[in-house]
């Protein structure tokens, strides 16, 4: 299945297309200017992988938690691309899409987002599965719900800001990865979700675990 993937959840747009069930062809950007490099990036991949809007079978973005602003950017960019040509769409949470693939290291994997305001976005996933709730959670209260696990993965863009706790735990290890590894995930999730669930609803919106502001 070819599949347009983007997230605009964090400060790092990623963009990709996944051709059949392997090649991807990815553009990523820092800096939150996703209004402005968002459709020039999905024009770089689709002239990149040679293909063309009429090649896609579905768009997927990532649905939050993350920025409020690249969230929404985001879902209108889907929904707007999927009504005007016809491409089914969905959105797939920010979490799982970081956490997806890591089931076979055992332990705890805990993906992490920076929610600023000394916060952190997160939560559990033991083998392959999310074992409870999403999280807005402090650091510290992050570090409490994982206490006597011998082996957490803390996987995602913001997994650094648990380095000095991981130092000081053997079992605590930090896993850095390039953005395409986030959009591996997104278009497994996106493509096994629609074929269980068909296409996300147009009024879908992005989930946010606080209430709405600017950035």
């Amino acid at each position: 299945m070819n599949i347009l993937v983007f997230d605009t959840s964090t400060e790092i747009l990623a963009v990709g297309i996944r051709i059949g069930d392997g090649d991807f062809i990815v553009a990523a950007t820092e800096g939150f200017k996703h209004s402005e490099t968002l459709l020039p990036s999905i024009g770089t991949c689709l002239e990149d992988s040679k293909a063309s809007m009429n090649d896609i079978e579905l768009i997927a973005c990532t649905s939050g938690p993350g920025s409020f602003t690249g969230l929404r950017i985001g879902m209108a960019t889907a929904k707007g691309l999927s009504l005007a040509l016809g491409i089914p769409w969905v959105g797939i949470p920010t979490l799982d899409c970081l956490a997806y693939g890591h089931g076979e290291e055992g332990g705890i994997v805990v993906p992490v987002l920076d929610a600023r305001k000394n916060r952190v976005y997160a939560a559990h996933y033991a083998g392959g599965r999310r074992t409870g709730q999403y999280l807005d959670v402090s650091i510290p209260d992050l570090l409490a719900s994982v206490q006597g696990e011998d082996r957490v993965f803390f996987v995602g863009p913001d997994a650094d800001l648990l380095a000095d706790y991981s130092l000081e735990r053997p079992g605590f290890l930090i896993v850095k990865e390039p953005p395409v590894r986030r959009l591996i995930g997104l278009a497994a999730l996106a493509e096994k979700q629609f074929r269980e669930k068909g296409p996300s609803a147009d009024d879908e919106g992005p989930l946010y675990l606080r209430e709405p502001e600017i950035g």
